[in-house]
């Protein structure tokens, strides 16, 4: 394994930068950086990248991706045209220097602009950033304390009834809404429309609402404002207070005592506590908003080794500038690439020798940046905080140097004699930030960096992607895995071939070009398939209906239209290959993914690739506790627990993290999952209860209501079917209304066509008729669509005649629901008998006919042809069948023979007489000698 090299020239360049802090110390002669020493500035290109609202030309490295120049782009603001990487490290270089040469750091301009040259050239080398830093905590007493206990309660309290009053809120605003909106859909009057007692829909609302806790007058003020935006009903927000921070010792933690006990609940619930395990690391968390910088170090790795004098330089460089920009707020300096150096030197993240090696370079990190910080203290002041705890400080600079000088690593002695460079410096002149390194993680800063993630030990995945010159992104190794690789003479082809995969099918030994063939894919499916495989990452999306073709799969699989449609439809499972076939496929076109598990590598490397794909929760404990006993800044390590985990699950993990000696912690349960539901048992059924003495049957009436569930599948009609064809005309046009019948003589269809009205009109009427049909056979009861459409007010509109029972209507939809309602849910209340009651609502009172009218004995019986198809029934109904008039109430006093006589038998009619010795029918004439009462006269 490489090792790091130039340990004597670096002992050298130490005891240089010791006798040249020296000389700074009588702030005689200021050091002017070197811009050679932060590197040289790649070649440059021009690049055209397409921005939101235009088309931007910057000046970047011709080796960098899109992502990674536009992620520049983003952080620096103005772009200036043609600038490198557009402007924004420029400015920032510039701004950076100037304030050093106004505040007397640097002794002239020349110093001034070395620095200025230096800053930019790291930023466009890409090995170092600005970053965004961390957002302070709300500090709470010390867990041992009663004022925690107090607080942690009332937090507890107020984010519980924070949480219901947002869920009853959220209710509450969706009933109010249909409220509203019941209001808005009513076509009829508006008086009419906002009447619970006449809008049905209304009321249904406002039922819901007020069981949802609404009271009656914020219903009715829901439904005078129907018309106008309504604003929401809010709660406050679950979790809108600063995230907290509290203080705690590592004994009462690891043990989980009462007081770690609470602390662990309000973490299990708000997801928002942060456990510093001292006192003066909760301070540290808990100062303001912070600005930070990231430097990569995997950059400094070269053919010779780790070039440790440059990386201390840009240590010292970087901490400089965050001195200068930082004014009353705290500075964060952070590394990222760590993880890649290890990896390059094929150290493993679980070996000791990986973790010394990674708390070395923190360690040398420290070193550098405290000599910058006790530099910038000599002319811009001490920190007060170093002021306070001067002596704790040092002495917990000289423990780290100790500890350094132990470590299994090759930057051990180096690492130790910059810690002891910026002891001495920190004794003569103090520090201008006590606190100025963490391993900290930004996400921005890391896609500014190339993907080398900022953090204790970040390392970017062995298999990734890279940006080729066409700008199309292909699968390859990261420079760290690649550089692993080579140094241990692995066989690359075979390494690439379980990694990357073949990239195509043709050998596939699960599912091959043969194989595909023989299941009736030909060789244009074929080579599409496989032009679409890396793009679309996976063999069943490189065989998607999008890509295959709809046609294909239809025409030669025999799929369906259905099925193609689908978004998850599976073209290879369709044809029958299993999910062991498919995923063996991918493997070979594709590869693992991973290096951890390749065979062609001995076991030392495959571990210390699977550390980094795959590390364990105890394994990044362990690292982070490595790197945090040189760092001055703690990082709060997130410890995740189940959305379903208890407060006695959440203590154990709190603890756990404890005893690996991290300096902070974080709960955070997982979001509950969309689809959870709690599987909750069946009621019991209760005993059924013993049966009561037996009484007299009491009758009463009584109002059953039937609740019907009805299935959401489509109820065909049959393909011969009953109905009736109604002709009118509403306001001189007229209308024809089909309608087709289930068995049960339910409505499931109806067809409405209009005279010589327009294509549009008609068509328009036509397909509202079958989406009316097709919520019937779907379920959608009849009388709904009834409330819904009668009242409607356009034209034409007016008397309507042709229909027995419909005098007048408002619109078209008003006359056909109203024929409905009356013709099959015996909605009476719809007809109107009196055209001269047409008004706004197109309700009439009707005609009351006269008793003589309506009572009329003399009718005669009516023909069955009329109301039943003869087509229909081909035949089967007999031709003399006929629908009798009888049964009719008499009016008082009307002289009816046989009114009090009995039913004849051969016509059924109450009019059997007696005359003589014999009974008479006077209804059908029939004869009987079987003795009957005697008329009255």
């Amino acid at each position: 394994m490489r090792p790091y090299a130039h340990p004597g020239r670096v002992e050298s360049h130490v005891r240089d930068l010791v006798s040249t802090h020296a000389g700074i110390s009588d702030l005689e002669t200021p050091m002017r950086p070197s811009a050679k020493a932060a590197g040289l500035v790649p070649a440059m290109e021009w690049r055209d990248l397409e921005r939101a609202d235009s088309v931007q030309v910057v000046s970047a490295p011709s080796s960098w991706s899109d992502a990674r120049v536009e992620a520049w782009l983003d952080w620096g603001g103005e772009i200036e045209p043609k600038a490198p990487l557009g402007g924004g490290p420029a400015r920032y270089a510039a701004r950076v220097a100037q304030l050093g040469l106004s505040r007397g750091l640097f002794g002239d301009k020349a110093d001034a602009d070395a620095f200025r040259e230096a800053l930019l050239t790291t930023m466009l080398t890409g090995i170092a950033t600005p970053t965004s830093g961390q957002t302070g905590l709300r500090l709470l007493p010390d867990i041992t304390e009663f004022e925690f206990q107090s607080q942690a309660r009332d937090i507890l309290g107020q984010r519980r009834a924070r949480l219901l009053a947002a869920q009853a809120a959220a209710r509450l605003n969706t009933a109010l809404d249909q409220v509203a909106d019941a209001v808005r859909r009513c076509s009829g009057d508006s008086r009419a429309c906002s009447d619970v007692r006449k809008n049905p829909a209304l009321a249904r609302a406002a039922r819901k609402a007020r069981e949802l806790g609404a009271d009656d007058q914020t219903i009715l003020d829901a439904i005078a404002l129907a018309d106008q935006p309504r604003a929401p009903l809010t709660a406050l927000a679950v979790d809108d207070e600063l995230p907290l921070v509290a203080a705690a010792t590592r004994q009462a933690v690891a043990a989980g005592d009462e007081a770690a006990t609470l602390a662990a609940q309000v973490g299990w619930e708000t997801s928002a506590l942060t456990l510093a395990l001292s006192p003066t690391d909760a301070e540290a968390l808990s100062r303001g908003a912070a600005i930070g910088a990231a430097i990569d170090a995997s950059t400094f790795l070269d053919a010779e080794g780790f070039d440790i004098e440059r990386f201390t330089f840009v240590c010292h460089l970087w901490a400089t500038a965050l001195e200068l920009d930082r004014g009353e707020r705290p500075a964060r300096l952070s590394l990222a690439g760590v993880g890649d150096c290890l990896l390059s030197q094929g150290y493993a993240q679980t070996s000791i020798e990986g973790r010394d090696g990674a708390a070395a370079l923190w360690a040398l990190a420290v070193g550098a940046a405290l000599s910058a910080s006790a530099e910038a203290a000599a002319t811009l002041g001490q920190d007060p905080a170093f002021d306070q705890d001067r002596q704790g400080v040092l002495k917990t600079l000289a423990e780290r140097r100790v500890r350094a000088a132990a470590l299994r690593s090759a930057l051990a002695t180096e690492a130790a004699a910059a810690l002891a460079t910026a002891h001495a410096l920190a004794r003569k002149h103090g520090l201008r930030s006590a606190g100025l390194v963490g391993p900290f993680a930004d996400l921005e800063a890391t896609l500014r960096l190339g993907g080398s993630p900022v953090g204790a030990a970040g390392a970017m995945a062995p298999v990734s992607v890279s940006q080729t010159a066409d700008g199309f992104l292909m699968p390859s190794f990261s420079a760290a895995a690649f550089e692993a690789l080579s140094s241990e003479g692995v066989d690359l082809d075979a390494a690439r071939r379980h990694a990357l995969g073949h990239g195509s099918l043709a050998e596939s030994p699960a599912i091959d070009h043969a194989m595909l063939q023989a299941r009736g894919f030909t060789a244009h499916e074929i080579e599409k398939a496989e032009n679409a495989l890396r793009e679309h990452q996976g063999v069943r999306a490189a065989f998607a209906p999008a890509i295959v073709g709809a046609g294909f799969l239809r025409d030669v699989l025999g799929a369906s239209a259905e099925d193609v449609a689908r978004r998850d439809f599976d073209t290879l499972a369709f044809a029958d290959f299993s999910a062991a076939e498919i995923a063996a496929a991918e493997r070979h076109a594709l590869g693992a993914g991973t290096l951890g598990d390749c065979e062609a590598l001995n076991p030392d490397l495959r571990e210390a690739f699977r550390s980094v794909e795959a590390p364990s929760f105890n394994d990044r404990l362990a690292m982070l506790a490595a790197v945090e006993s040189f760092a001055c800044l703690p990082t709060a390590v997130t410890v995740s627990i189940p959305h379903d985990a208890r407060p006695a699950d959440a203590v154990r993990a709190q603890a756990a993290a404890a005893r690996a000696g991290v300096r902070a912690l974080r709960l955070q349960r997982a979001p509950t999952p969309y689809d959870f539901k709690l599987d909750l048992p069946e009621e019991p059924t209760a005993e059924a209860p013993r049966p009561a003495p037996a009484r007299e049957p009491l009758v009463t009436e009584r109002v059953v209501e039937r609740i019907v569930e009805r299935d959401r599948s489509r109820r065909r009609l049959p393909d011969r079917r009953k109905g009736y064809i109604q002709k009118a005309a509403v306001g001189g046009h007229k209308v024809y209304l089909h309608t087709g019948e289930y068995e049960d003589g339910e409505l499931g269809e109806l067809f409405i066509d209009m005279h010589k009205e327009g294509a549009a009109f008609r068509s328009l009427m036509n397909n509202f008729a079958i989406a009316v049909s097709l919520g019937l056979q779907h379920g959608v009861p009849l009388d709904e669509f009834v409330d819904a459409f009668v009242y409607t007010k356009f034209e034409p509109a007016g008397p309507v005649t042709g229909n027995d029972s419909i005098k007048s209507a408002t619109s078209i939809l008003d006359y056909i629901f109203r024929e409905l309602g009356v013709s099959y849910l015996g909605r009476d209340d719809l007809a109107n008998g009196d055209p001269g009651q047409f008004n706004a609502d197109g309700l009439g009172a009707g005609k009351r006919l006269a008793e003589d009218d309506l009572l009329d004995d003399e009718a005669d019986p009516v023909p069955a042809s009329r109301f039943i198809s003869k087509g229909f029934s081909r035949g089967a109904t007999p031709d003399n069948l006929v629908f009798a008039s009888f049964g009719h109430r008499r009016v008082e006093g009307a002289d009816r023979p046989g009114a009090d006589g009995e039913m004849c038998p051969a016509c059924g009619d109450l009019s059997l007489v007696r005359r003589g010795g014999m009974t008479v029918c006077d209804t059908c004439g029939a004869q009987s000698e079987r003795p009957g009462p005697v008329a009255s006269t």
